[in-house]
């Protein structure tokens, strides 16, 4: 089956960058699609502004054109124009893709790219499938800074003197209204909308979206890199990472959405229950500052180790080294990757109830789920876990059992094979 996979970024890993997981995910998804027999034809924008950018990755062929999405974005005034072009060459090269045989169009993200999709579904004559990735009030809850704030062309503005500027005309570009326009035109004109998670599902309905079309679809993980590995001691010594009972942490450093800041203020009461426990950070992001200074007015620097970011290769190891993986989100998690990495690899996870999360950890099987800007609940959750190793075991050994029956490539790849043959 020829297939057209549009996409606002598509690259090598070296080019998207090897900490975004997630790109990781759907680039080895179309490799496999073609594997099967597939025929695959990536539509994609330039990486950046005067880079192109691979044209085949993996034997996936990608059909490139300028200008690239988030120049619509950043290049302000010029923002209008260029989004403009980018829509009417978005819609061209997808009409040129169904003219030379692809019997589906499918739109990973973004929603600026579905509405640009969404506005010519009656001249494509063949279905449209949108894959969200996010719930659709994503962009609007998190501040230009959370998004762009470590971003060259973001610092640049601030550098010299147009940041307020900047922000103002980020904020409108991201904002409710906008967000709201291309979500309703996506879910009127796609013949099927894949979500990553019933939550995510329910998020939509205020802005009428036909259930009957929607479709949950988790992320696959590759079970055979993300498993079980060697003796804990041995991996640690490796990492150089302290402490006999060891949690981990992965991901953005903010407060606002990712809840570091609750799960170090369990770390005192985790202390004096658990003396030999510490705390293993991995991940970057504007609020590494703010976090450094909590931990030292917490007194908690002896034991909590902050890695920065590490390569996605590297995460495997440092997973298997830890002894329960912590994910403790305040925001509406569509789906939560890092989770599952952490349930392949055979560690039992504590989440909060934000979103999705429950549905993919299950409470008190797989490991605990606990309420949002809690940070007694994390404690006493990690304390549970920690204090009985058979407990850990268990739910290790259930977490992996999980993610072998849902999330490997084949299952999630059946799904979406059988997703596209529904629309047919």
């Amino acid at each position: 089956m020829k297939i057209c996979v549009v996409a606002y970024k598509f690259g090598t890993e070296k080019e998207i960058g090897e900490h975004l997981g997630t790109y990781h995910y759907f680039i080895e998804k179309m490799r496999r699609l073609v594997t099967l027999g597939h025929e695959v034809t990536v539509v994609a924008p330039f990486l950046s502004f005067f880079k192109k950018g691979s044209v085949d990755v993996n034997g996936v062929k990608i059909k490139r054109y300028w200008p690239p999405m988030m120049a619509s974005i950043w290049a302000w005034p010029l923002n209008r124009i260029i989004f403009f072009i980018y829509s009417v060459r978005t819609q061209k090269m997808v009409l040129e893709a169904v003219r030379q045989g692809c019997k589906i169009v499918y739109v990973w993200q973004a929603r600026e790219t579905g509405y640009a999709v969404a506005k010519i579904k009656h001249r494509l004559g063949v279905p449209f499938i949108f894959r969200q990735i996010t719930a659709w009030h994503w962009h609007f809850q998190r501040t230009p800074k959370d998004i762009f704030g470590e971003k060259p062309w973001y610092k640049f503005f601030y550098k010299i003197g147009m940041g307020g500027i900047l922000n103002f005309k980020l904020k409108l570009l991201l904002g409710k209204k906008r967000q709201m326009k291309y979500a309703k035109a996506i879910y009127k004109n796609a013949d099927a909308i894949v979500f990553l998670s019933k939550a995510a599902i329910r998020e939509g309905k205020e802005l009428g979206l036909d259930e009957s079309k929607s479709i949950d679809l988790g992320i696959s993980i590759e079970e055979n890199i993300f498993k079980p590995l060697g003796n804990k001691n041995d991996l640690r010594k490796k990492l150089g990472l302290r402490g006999k009972k060891i949690i981990l942490f992965i991901g953005r450093i903010n407060f606002e959405e990712k809840g570091i800041g609750y799960l170090l203020e369990a770390m005192p009461e985790v202390r004096a229950r658990i003396s030999d426990a510490s705390l293993a950070i991995i991940g970057g992001g504007g609020e590494s500052e703010k976090m450094k200074a909590l931990i030292e007015n917490l007194g908690v620097g002896g034991s909590v180790q902050i890695l920065g970011r590490k390569p996605f290769s590297e995460l495997p190891e440092y997973i298997n080294a830890a002894d329960v993986f912590v994910v403790p989100s305040i925001w509406m998690e569509a789906f939560g990757q890092v989770t599952i990495e952490g349930m392949s690899c055979g560690l039992p996870v504590i989440t909060t109830d934000a979103g999705a999360s429950p549905e993919i950890n299950i409470d008190g099987q797989t490991g605990l789920v606990v309420p949002i800007k809690n940070s007694k609940a994390l404690a006493d959750a990690i304390v549970k876990i920690l204090s009985d190793e058979n407990l850990q075991k268990q739910m290790g050994d259930d977490a992996r059992k999980r993610v072998m029956e849902n999330y490997t490539y084949d299952a999630i790849i059946k799904k979406f094979l059988k997703i596209i043959e529904h629309t047919l």
